[in-house]
């Protein structure tokens, strides 16, 4: 649709809900070189044991390896060229140590107590390929950071979707066109109402010191003024 209307817009990501969570969505995603950051469906969850095309790599409930001693594995890194994940040993970790990067064994973390692969600094290691499952493995991990900060990001925008059904536009109409123009009316009221916060914080913080019972007064004006924008004829059908 964005090439259709010549947009400049290129998405990289799709950041969606537990309903996004199919087959069909990553692999539409893939085609068209988006990076999918999809949560697993709860639903699923409890059907997840092991890779289909490697039975010795048995997985927890998010997806995530679990090392012979049954924890689940720490993601070292993903090659984009291969489209592999790599996961190592969970109780060694990266530090640093008179001024080099060195990797640490923390052998009592670990429920066997012993280190697995000792002349390894980070083994054993599993390699998964994205393509190999989509779904279990996307390119951005469920358990890293930046899937953690996209994901913080969407949370925001539900915050809004929120905001707006208090205005409850999907009952007020069937009508497509009616319910875009009362949505764009709902969002002028949504920054009308933030500007207005933004007022009553720098009045009532200008008052406060001096006398509390006119900030008080204040914030009780606010709120009668809340309540007319939602209850106003903009959520009231004709």
């Amino acid at each position: 649709m964005l090439n259709e209307h010549e947009t400049d817009v290129n998405i990289s990501a799709f950041c969606g809900d537990g309903h996004h969570d199919s087959y069909a969505h990553y692999n539409y995603l893939d085609n068209k070189n988006i990076i999918p950051v999809i949560p697993l469906a709860e639903t699923s969850k409890n059907v997840i044991s092991q890779l289909p095309d490697n039975k010795d790599v048995r997985l927890d409930n998010n997806g995530i390896p679990l090392c012979r001693a049954g924890m689940p594995m720490r993601h070292h890194q993903y090659n984009k060229n291969r489209k592999t994940h790599v996961f190592c040993c969970p109780v060694k970790r990266q530090t640093h140590r008179k001024g080099k990067t060195v990797y640490v064994t923390h052998i009592d973390e670990c429920p066997l107590k012993k280190d697995c692969q000792p002349e390894s600094s980070l083994g054993p290691l599993v390699y998964i390929k994205s393509n190999s499952n989509p779904r279990l493995f996307p390119p951005v991990s469920r358990d890293s950071r930046q899937y953690e900060k996209i994901m913080n990001l969407r949370s925001g925008s539900e915050r809004v979707n929120a905001y707006i059904d208090n205005y409850n536009i999907e009952k007020a109409h069937r009508n497509v066109d009616y319910s875009l123009i009362r949505l764009f009316l709902v969002y002028i009221a949504i920054h009308a109402e933030i500007m207005y916060k933004e007022f009553l914080k720098i009045e009532i913080s200008e008052k406060l010191p001096d006398n509390s019972v006119d900030a008080h007064s204040s914030g009780i004006e606010f709120d009668k003024i809340l309540t007319n924008i939602r209850d106003g004829p903009l959520n009231k059908p004709p």
